[in-house]
């Protein structure tokens, strides 16, 4: 099995679509919500795409938020592409592209729950900095799952 990453095409904009389609459906197994980095007036930007033979089974975005700092927005592989070195391979090909860049940091964001990416941000040398938190007050809901 051979798998493949680079950067991704104009042709690939269907694949990406669908791919960050099935994310959006899989954040809504984890609590809390997603978080984005502010972009800013930047347009640098690296996407990559990642799969098996010929197959993009797994994006993953970044953008040059300030300075030296970029952010990964998103990285996603869908579940018939996991547990086969896909999301590593497109760590380490963007990690080794921003050092290539002359970025000095990196960051990104993961879901409460999702330990998956969070297993494979920390794999690569990413660690909680911070934890966002935050309710809702307009959602009494939010209260029942509160901890104690």
């Amino acid at each position: 099995m051979t798998i493949f990453v680079r950067e991704s095409s104009p042709e690939d904009a269907p694949v990406i679509e669908k791919l960050l389609s099935l994310s959006r459906t899989e954040s809504t197994l984890y609590r809390g919500s997603t978080y984005s980095q502010p972009s800013g007036s930047t347009t640098e930007a690296l996407s990559l795409v990642g799969g098996v033979g010929s197959t993009v089974m797994g994006t993953l975005h970044a953008v040059h938020s300030s300075g030296g700092t970029w952010f990964i927005e998103y990285v996603f592989v869908m579940k018939e592409g996991r547990e086969v070195g896909i999301a590593d391979a497109l760590m380490l090909h963007a990690l080794r592209y921003l050092t290539e860049h002359h970025a000095s940091r990196v960051e990104s964001s993961a879901m409460p729950g999702d330990r998956a990416t969070k297993n494979l941000f920390e794999r690569h040398g990413l660690v909680a900095q911070t934890i966002l938190v935050g309710k809702s007050l307009s959602d009494p809901s939010t209260a029942e799952h509160a901890s104690q």
